[in-house]
């Protein structure tokens, strides 16, 4: 019987610190965040909406500009408009390039943020 009560409270305590730790893990919401501040976790999958500079630069349809590392160019260069492509965190980002930009199961690239601009409104006016 006294082990019963041994055991019962032990998984009280258990419980009671796994949903402490589970909130603690909890995507946090930054003041002044610019950009990602919505909490989606990656990866996530966004439209091309414009490839420029053989490859240099690729637009989204969140109207975010990706810098493409110099290497992987020439695979964006090969990208279209309305492409769909998912984004993924690297997890060991090289010169700041730490997003994977990933069309399809082989066109990979790594990418950092240039800049934002307007998402496209709809009938494709800016």
């Amino acid at each position: 019987m006294k082990t019963l009560r041994v055991v019962s409270v032990l998984l009280s305590a258990l419980a009671l610190f796994s949903a402490r730790s589970a909130a603690a893990q909890a995507p946090p919401a930054f003041a002044g965040c610019s950009w990602n501040c919505h909490n989606v976790e990656l990866p996530l999958g966004l439209a091309v909406r414009e490839v420029v500079d053989g490859g240099s630069f690729v637009t989204l349809e969140d109207g975010s500009v990706w810098e493409i590392r110099m290497s992987q160019r020439p695979v964006a260069s090969s990208w279209s408009a309305g492409d769909v492509v998912q984004l993924k965190t690297i997890h060991a980002p090289v010169d700041r390039f730490e997003i994977l930009l990933a069309h399809g199961d082989t066109d990979r690239v790594e990418a950092r943020l240039a800049s934002r601009r307007m998402p496209a409104a709809a009938g494709g006016q800016q």
